[in-house]
């Protein structure tokens, strides 16, 4: 008798720690786009992709001539016509390398621009699960967790001895949980 009573008092403090948590979602996709800033980011993110697209522009229009040049001269000579292949050659690698470099540069000026965005709605969520009392929020978004209470809730040790793992553990690039960007 005195084991059900142990067992059922266990369960419900255990039910009544789960239920004291309070657990919220976000979608920091629709959030962050609503954000004054992202229309800002998304202008100049826009601006710049129009520079290079105009570069690509002129450039593929000077392959165009030259291949017309190419195909319309008649009497060229062999040693000529190399010589215009080549230059075509070369023209085409070079757009083919701006390209990817335009590529590269764009996605490097997206990241930048939007860092302060990122911090900006982590240290909100953060904010908002301290002043509501959220144990986590999850992210719809990205099935991530941008937030969490630090240091509780850690099964680690857990799930390592049920594993049979014994020892310290590996050094880890991070403790968050998988999917969890860095705060």
């Amino acid at each position: 008798m005195k084991k059900i009573i142990f067992v059922l008092a266990a369960l419900i403090a255990t039910k009544c720690t789960f239920a004291q948590q309070k657990v919220g979602h976000v979608n920091s996709t629709e959030i962050i786009e609503s954000m004054p800033e992202y229309k800002t980011m998304s202008n100049a993110l826009d601006k710049k992709k129009e520079e290079y697209s105009k570069l690509i522009q002129t450039m593929y229009a000077d392959y165009e001539k030259k291949t017309k040049e190419l195909q319309s001269a008649t009497n060229m000579s062999q040693v000529m016509q190399d010589m215009k292949v080549q230059e075509l050659k070369d023209l085409e690698k070079r757009i083919n390398d701006f390209q990817q470099k335009a590529q590269k540069e764009l996605a490097a000026y997206a990241q930048d621009y939007s860092k302060p965005l990122q911090s900006k709605f982590q240290n909100a969520v953060k904010e908002v699960a301290k002043e509501q009392g959220f144990s986590y929020i999850f992210d719809l978004a990205s099935n991530a967790v941008p937030y969490y209470p630090e240091n509780t809730g850690d099964a680690s040790a857990a799930v390592r001895a049920k594993l049979g793992i014994t020892g310290a553990p590996a050094a880890t690039k991070a403790t968050m949980p998988v999917g969890t960007p860095k705060r």
